[in-house]
């Protein structure tokens, strides 16, 4: 959008330089960018209605005025007499009045920043090149993205970052003069590390915070089914006993002290977890099956007291008819 207008621009002054030199070919003098002009080129010094750019009191100004001239319709481009200048637009629009209206200034390219207002669509490829890939595109002061964009080099640098201007100084990786993001919201590394929360991801994935999510997949090698195998070893309770004397903890199960310092890993902690699960649900089969044995015992021994009880009665009534006798 902005080289066909840049393009348009060209045009015309081409058009009029060729057509006719302006008078003596010097551009007149107006105080007053607003009003309604003829179409020519133009010089303000401190003139009402000129441009934002304030580094210089002299301005140029290019303009198109409708050929009805009972209204306000003006293409107007104008630019300081700054070396390093920048270029701003607007039209002014009345119907059937001479009073100007829509006198905003929109910048429109310069030679330094660029401050454009409204969306800026871009239909096709946008190509962003930097000689040393520091910050070929940034977004926000304080609190803002920066995003690494070059050439086969990029790879070199760090690509995206986020978060908050707590002091001066540079980025660790991304070299941006006034801007270090200690508490980076999110960092992507060129290694494809990306951490969200901290500065210093450590791996493909790394989060300082809580993680709110439906589902959770962690993909493992190794799960502990085979507990259940005959030739498993599995420790009798006096073993368990002994070792959590002994070590204050499960067997194969890290200490507070080991998981306060490095923390775990799902995958592998939620197996051994399971591995004490299955071994505990060994230990109750067991308990199980001796309860049952034992209840069995139990009746056995209530049938044999009741045998015993029935043959006492017994043995007392043929006393009692030997005593008669």
């Amino acid at each position: 959008m902005k080289k066909n207008i840049l393009s348009i621009i060209a045009f015309w002054i081409t058009i009029i330089a060729q057509a006719q030199q302006i008078s003596d070919g010097f551009s007149p003098v107006i105080t007053d960018f607003s009003t309604p002009l003829k179409s020519g080129v133009y010089s303000g010094l401190i003139s009402r209605g000129t441009i934002p750019d304030a580094t210089h009191d002299w301005s140029h100004l290019f303009v198109i005025r409708h050929s009805n001239q009972t209204n306000n319709y003006q293409l107007q481009i104008a630019s300081s007499y700054s070396e390093n200048d920048r270029l701003f637009f607007r039209k002014i629009a009345y119907n059937w009045d001479l009073s100007p209206r829509n006198t905003a200034w929109i910048e429109l390219a310069t030679r330094d920043s660029n401050n454009f207002k409204g969306n800026q669509i871009f239909e096709g490829n946008l190509g962003i090149r930097t000689s040393d890939l520091t910050s070929a595109f940034s977004v926000g002061i304080d609190h803002g993205v920066v995003l690494s964009i070059g050439n086969s080099n990029w790879a070199k640098k760090d690509i995206i970052q986020t978060g908050y201007n707590d002091q001066v100084g540079d980025f660790t990786d991304i070299k941006v003069p006034g801007y270090l993001y200690n508490d980076a919201f999110v960092r992507v590394l060129r290694s494809g590390n990306v951490g969200i929360g901290t500065s210093t991801p450590d791996a493909k994935l790394a989060v300082n915070g809580n993680i709110h999510s439906k589902e959770v997949k962690v993909d493992t090698n190794i799960w502990p089914d085979y507990v259940f195998n005959e030739e498993y070893n599995l420790p009798t309770l006096a073993e368990v006993e002994n070792h959590i004397k002994e070590k204050g903890h499960l067997h194969n199960i890290p200490s507070e002290e080991e998981v306060l310092k490095n923390g775990i890993h799902l995958g592998e902690m939620n197996a051994k977890l399971l591995q004490k699960i299955e071994e505990l649900t060994l230990y109750v089969i067991e308990l199980n099956k001796k309860n049952e044995q034992q209840f069995l015992e139990i009746e056995n021994s209530k049938k044999q007291i009741e045998v015993l009880k029935k043959e006492n009665g017994n043995f007392k009534m043929i006393l009692e008819k030997l005593k008669i006798n």
